[in-house]
């Protein structure tokens, strides 16, 4: 029978409190990255609705009524 590797139980050690870290590391990025998604998914559902309002600003402003094109502003 071979002799126990004395090194063996630190080694086995630092291998599992690396595994650990790396664990809780991976929870900390999982969390970020469901984090930005749920910030892009929002991103996209306000840009689409400014699209919308661009649009529909486009369809009622000066250039759908020519006579409101060349109509100073109340300010002047």
């Amino acid at each position: 029978m071979t002799q126990p590797d004395p090194d063996l139980e630190p080694r086995l050690t630092d291998v599992e409190v690396r595994i650990s870290f790396l664990e809780d590391s991976l929870n900390q990025l999982d969390a970020v990255v469901r984090e930005v998604a749920d910030e892009l998914a929002l991103l996209r559902r306000s840009m689409k609705e400014l699209r919308g309002r661009v649009d529909a600003g486009a369809e009622t402003g000066p250039e759908a009524n020519p006579d409101l094109q060349y109509e100073k502003p109340p300010h002047y």
